[in-house]
């Protein structure tokens, strides 16, 4: 039943976008567009808001989508060249990118992790970030901070990582793998 929502919810977006329907409202606190922020300490991260801002349907640009990878990148403890690379890999910044799997978004939750993380509208960027950041923090804590681990858990799922002992032999789990972590290298400069 959940699927069906997110699959009506996708048509819907779909159909706004080809009829240029998709209005973009943004609204962060100024604490977010503030250079300071990136200084800011965890604990007065901690004091904000659970999220950052209103962000509806439509398009945003590469630069919202960027502030928001920072911020809860910052609030999970997850870098955000990895989450970003993530992002690029899964979807190529579009927040309303839909795979022939049903993975939803720009960071490409399937329905049942989308509603596991309490994600409502997983075509909304920053349900989409917040709980695709919550759900690879998770992957990168049960796999020992092995991002190469976590992603191919990402991709494959983490019982597919278990099973194999280490990156699933599925062609497509290693050439994620390859992609997001040549993209996490370029991203952060390592």
């Amino acid at each position: 039943m959940i699927e069906d929502m997110y699959n009506v919810m996708a048509r819907i977006n779909e159909i706004k976008s080809r009829f240029g329907m998709n209005k973009s409202k943004v609204a962060a606190p100024d604490a977010v567009s503030d250079p300071a922020f990136s200084r800011m300490t965890d604990e007065a991260i901690s004091l904000l808001d659970n999220d950052m801002g209103i962000y509806e349907e439509g398009t945003v640009s590469k630069s919202d989508i960027d502030k928001i990878v920072n911020y809860y990148s910052k609030k999970k403890g997850v870098p955000a060249p990895l989450v970003r690379s993530v992002i690029q890999a899964e979807s190529d910044y579009n927040p309303e990118a839909l795979s022939p799997k049903g993975a939803m978004g720009l960071m490409q939750l399937m329905p049942e992790t989308a509603m596991g993380l309490g994600v409502e509208n997983p075509f909304n960027p920053e349900e989409n970030i917040k709980g695709g950041v919550s759900h690879l923090k998770s992957l990168i804590d049960n796999n020992k901070g092995n991002f190469k681990l976590a992603l191919a858990a990402y991709n494959a799922g983490q019982g597919n990582v278990d099973k194999a002992g280490g990156i699933p032999d599925f062609k497509e789990t290693k050439e994620y793998v390859k992609k997001v972590i040549n993209l996490y290298k370029e991203e952060s400069g390592k």
